[in-house]
């Protein structure tokens, strides 16, 4: 036998066309009264069912998956314990509406602030392509769209915070906290705000973490800067870069590695690259690969053979490798101030800034390692300064 999968909601009309609201739970007297009366999706007009036990929060659910296309998703307990904390919080400073259905782009966010703010908690998983569409769609519609990541904890390891691709699709900027993802937690009844967020991987970054109770914070939100954190020395950035490299060569066979096999047919060994390749760069999370491998790209293609390169041409180079695949570009769909251009500008920056002439590949171990050393010793204070804001 087919089982059902209810769509649920926290508003729905009643026979006269009244909007009935599950924000706060009403009291066990009314909830008898609206079990024995009829109730619709505002959207569909479907019937839809009162569902109120002692523990779960009270809600409407339609009978059918597919009987409305304006909810997409499920919504678990966690959800709308979520979504109803972050009403309350809104509406102590503003105007806020539940579910509000916007017909022109037949989305429906899961709250709508008076100042046309669409309020997206997520706690599910979702394609990058729909996140993407839903984005586009508040901006074209002037809606500025806030999302709130709800899902499970974001994990640690050591000091570092795993972020997925799924996770990067909240990742957001600004001049004062860097990188930046903002996550809501119903249990606790707190936000946990991620700054400065510098990865040491694709997928491991370094941040600063501020836990805000939700009575805490105003709205719209608006953050203290804390201390920066502490990243990682130098030596330790060119352990992991070679750390890394040694992984590619036993994970991926090296030679088929689009990256190493251009290092090797150029006549390099990619342990000997110029100090000056695989540096820690302010907003290289635009980007999904290590360093090393667009400023090798940059160095084989621009600025071995030319002393005073342009930013439009180091861009050209890199465009070219995201062009053809070489390169992955991290989908940011909140973040819309920077480009492959303020990347570049910052990279040929702390090449100006340190005066470099020419970039040497070593001829052997110990005369990187000698370098690599030097290296730390001469530019760790500029280029961490550089990182951290």
């Amino acid at each position: 036998m087919k089982s059902e999968r209810s769509v649920i909601m926290l508003v729905a009309v009643d026979q006269h066309g009244k909007a009935i609201s599950l924000v706060k739970r009403p009291p066990e007297a009314l909830i008898s009264e609206l079990r024995s009366s009829r109730h619709f999706c505002p959207v569909c007009r479907q019937p839809v069912i009162l569902k109120a036990g002692a523990v779960k929060v009270p809600h409407f659910a339609h009978m059918q998956a597919h009987s409305c296309d304006s909810f997409t998703e499920r919504e678990s307990d966690r959800h709308l314990k979520g979504k109803v904390d972050l009403y309350s919080w809104i509406s102590r400073y503003e105007k806020v509406k539940l579910e509000a259905f916007l017909p022109d782009i037949s989305q429906r966010p899961d709250l709508l602030a008076e100042g046309k703010v669409a309020v997206e908690y997520q706690c599910s998983h979702i394609s990058a392509n729909l996140f993407v569409k839903r984005t586009a769609g508040y901006k074209a519609n002037g809606v500025f769209p806030l999302w709130i990541y709800g899902g499970p904890p974001i994990k640690k390891q050591a000091h570092l915070y795993r972020f997925s691709a799924f996770h990067r699709l909240f990742f957001q900027y600004s001049p004062l906290f860097g990188f930046w993802f903002l996550m809501y937690c119903p249990e606790r009844e707190a936000f946990l705000l991620y700054s400065q967020l510098t990865p040491i991987s694709a997928s491991l970054y370094s941040a600063s973490v501020q836990i805000i109770p939700l009575t805490y914070l105003p709205y719209p939100p608006s953050f203290a800067k804390k201390q920066p954190p502490t990243l990682f020395s130098l030596s330790q950035w060119f352990k992991q870069k070679n750390q890394w490299i040694q992984k590619q060569l036993y994970f991926k066979q090296g030679v088929y590695h689009p990256f190493l096999s251009l290092v090797y047919k150029t006549g390099h060994n990619p342990f000997l690259l110029p100090e000056w390749i695989g540096v820690p760069v302010r907003y290289m999370a635009l980007i999904k690969n290590h360093p090393i491998e667009w400023q090798f790209y940059l160095w084989k293609d621009l600025l071995s053979r030319k002393k005073e390169a342009g930013v439009q041409e180091a861009v050209n180079v890199i465009e070219e490798y995201v062009a053809k695949g070489n390169l992955q570009m991290n989908i940011f769909p909140l973040v819309s101030s920077l480009t492959v251009t303020d990347l570049t500008k910052e990279y040929l920056f702390l090449l100006q800034s340190a005066d470099v002439k020419s970039l040497q590949a070593s001829k052997t171990t110990f005369e990187q390692m000698a370098k690599e050393k030097r290296f730390a010793a001469d530019y760790e204070e500029l280029i961490m300064n550089r990182l951290i804001f």
